[in-house]
């Protein structure tokens, strides 16, 4: 907690932002404060209840994250029990050029994405951006990453998701909070969407083997997020300022003729797609870097990829 509040202190010296830091740093305490440890849960919750297993394994989640390199920490010792988002984000993308929009924050750097407590914080944000001609939209978060700064809670909804859905989501968050370049978010993005789907394949294959109805499921998931990714390149080969709502609406269309494999593509094939959404998926493109032949040649290992990071894209030594 500590070095929470020294996180604190420091953004808020940015000075213009303190509203937007202070109310985001409240809702982070006050989500801390109302959480429970999984004994705590798991003494209250029925045997029958659907999430029981998903808080029983956890211990085992952690150990293996822990095994693999990353740094768990404190880190999802205690659930959040608030049944809100843990976040809403902003993201926004300018019209003409068909880019994202860049937030400027102290110790990350440049980021596509602004994150608030409350609805109405990110709404209003959103609005603003929209009257300077931006493209904007808002939507909830599943999780997020302190980047080690404090012990974050396991918000309580990833429980009820599926197992497969559920270690991708903790080990993307864990590499966030062992790896991290300030600036780079298409960088930490993709590389833990890399190596959240390579440890979440190892740790379902190890637990039930890949004959089980869990690694098929992951292995549907993962299938249906590449053909999305094929179809959002296929997109941006052809789009353009002029014809971008009936590009959009061609795309809208396709993904809804398409047969997907899971739940989760499924859901993609209903949503509906604005220019900074598809933007974003790009952001978090795990194909968009060669992380399979550098995970290989740096021999699995997480320090060594963060120093081949630094060294081979960063030029850093």
């Amino acid at each position: 907690m500590k070095a929470f509040l020294l996180l604190v202190f420091v953004l808020c010296a940015s000075g213009c932002q303190i509203p937007w830091y202070a109310s985001n740093a409240s809702g982070i305490v006050e989500r801390i404060a109302n959480s429970k440890t999984s004994d705590q849960l798991l003494a209250e919750l029925p045997q029958e209840a659907p999430h029981r297993k998903a808080l029983e394994d956890l211990p085992e989640v952690l150990e293996f994250a822990r095994d693999k390199g990353l740094n768990v920490g404190g880190a999802y010792q205690r659930i959040d029990v608030m049944p809100d988002p843990v976040s809403f984000i902003v993201i926004a993308a300018q019209p003409e050029s068909l880019t994202l929009h860049q937030w400027d924050f102290p110790i990350v750097g440049l980021a596509p994405y602004k994150g608030y407590r409350f609805l109405k914080h990110a709404q209003r944000e959103a609005q603003a951006l929209q009257s300077q001609g931006l493209i904007s939209c808002v939507y909830p978060v599943e999780a997020f990453s302190s980047l080690g700064w404090f012990p974050e809670a396991l918000p309580g909804a990833i429980l009820s998701l599926s197992e497969p859905r559920r270690v991708r989501i903790i080990f993307h968050e864990l590499v966030h909070r062992t790896i991290f370049f300030p600036g780079k978010a298409d960088l930490n993005e993709s590389l833990a969407n890399y190596l959240g789907d390579e440890f979440a394949k190892e740790w379902i294959e190890k637990r039930y083997g890949r004959a089980s109805v869990q690694f098929v499921d992951l292995h549907d998931e993962i299938q249906d997020q590449e053909r999305l990714r094929q179809r959002v390149l296929r997109l941006k080969e052809q789009w353009s300022a002029p014809t971008l709502q009936d590009d959009l609406e061609q795309f809208q269309e396709e993904l809804r003729s398409e047969t997907w494999m899971s739940q989760m593509g499924r859901e993609q094939s209903v949503r509906i797609w604005t220019l900074p959404m598809i933007l974003m998926l790009q952001v978090y493109d795990s194909g968009a870097w060669p992380w399979k032949e550098v995970w290989e040649k740096c021999q699995v290992d997480v320090d060594v990829l963060q120093w081949l990071i630094q060294r081979e894209f960063l030029g850093t030594p």
